[in-house]
């Protein structure tokens, strides 16, 4: 007999979590055999349990599920990720892909396209459920080496939270209570953000994310 692809579920509500396990065990092949509601505990599983599959939210308290996705990608570089969230920017799905992740579906579309990109992740593929997804995918492809490490190694982790959630449109009470921060901290990070990239105003953060590709112009803001 076959053995079952082993699977960590991480999603901070309970219901939904549920919902993903019932379209798994759909699959005779998938074992659930772990569940997060933090990013934390994601990590801590996920490195306890060393599943071949994670699907992993990206609004995870205390640590971002892209943040846990880069961070598993080091440690277990053989454990497939597929982000499943409510948000189709493509700054989100640009983040997932540079963080490891190998599969994007959108929350509302979930279900059979779920273990579409089950299969697909599983089997060395890509897939992603976004009407902008190829475009994404060719424009990334296209990026040169030198740009993509310097995308990276331009802001620290915790400064790419900051300015997705700046332009997401979070103030920074907002942001603080996401990222488990004091205002204070955050707003030294705006600062910081601000002095480091040479914008001085939320406008100016939004057209550096906008040049680097991260926003679509036509759609910021909605």
């Amino acid at each position: 007999m076959k053995e079952r692809v082993r699977v960590v579920v991480c999603d901070d509500h309970a219901i939904f979590r549920e919902g993903i396990k019932q379209v798994l065990l759909a699959n005779g092949s998938l074992e659930i055999v772990a569940e997060a509601a933090t990013g934390l505990d994601a990590l801590r599983l996920i490195r306890q349990e060393r599943p071949r599959l994670v699907i992993m939210d990206i609004s995870m308290p205390e640590v971002s599920g892209i943040d846990v996705t880069r961070q598993v990608m080091q440690d277990l570089p053989e454990t497939r990720v597929v982000i499943l969230s409510v948000h189709s920017r493509k700054m989100f799905i640009l983040e997932a892909l540079k963080a490891g992740a190998r599969g994007y579906v959108l929350k509302d579309s979930a279900g059979e396209k779920l273990l579409s990109a089950v299969a697909a992740v599983l089997n060395g593929e890509c897939y992603l459920d976004s009407p902008i997804a190829q475009h994404i995918v060719d424009e990334f492809i296209r990026l040169p080496a030198r740009d993509q490490v310097a995308a990276q190694e331009e802001l620290t982790d915790r400064e790419r939270q900051v300015l997705l959630l700046i332009v997401e449109g979070c103030g920074n009470k907002e942001i603080a209570a996401k990222l488990h921060l004091s205002p204070k901290t955050v707003d030294n990070h705006r600062s910081r953000l601000m002095a480091k990239l040479g914008r001085h105003d939320v406008v100016g953060l939004v057209k550096y994310a906008i040049g680097r590709g991260l926003v679509d112009p036509d759609s910021w803001g909605r």
